[in-house]
């Protein structure tokens, strides 16, 4: 059985902000901040290789990730600089 879990991440002038967690057994819903700027969201996937399915030998698994951006305002400098200042989003759950 595969896994999927994905968490929000809200750049602020304060740094990067954790917001939803969307994991197998629900979700967690966190109000993004009022004064974010940018807004990414992380997702894992993992999924049973081939052996694991099989029932055959030693079970193994394969991660996957990927970040997107979901909403960005319209001041790209003041994005720019906060990326800057604090790196990209954060890649973890």
């Amino acid at each position: 059985m595969s896994s999927k879990e994905s968490r929000e991440w809200h750049l602020t002038p304060n740094g990067w902000v954790a917001g939803t967690l969307q994991h197998d057994s629900g979700r967690n819903p966190i109000s993004p901040p009022d004064n974010k700027v940018l807004t990414c969201i992380y997702k894992e996937t993992i999924v049973p290789d081939a052996m694991a399915l099989s029932g055959y030998g030693e079970p193994g698994f394969n991660l996957s990730s990927n970040v997107s951006v979901i909403w960005r305002c319209s001041n790209h400098q003041l994005i720019s600089e906060l990326l800057d200042k604090f790196g990209s989003c954060p890649e973890s759950i």
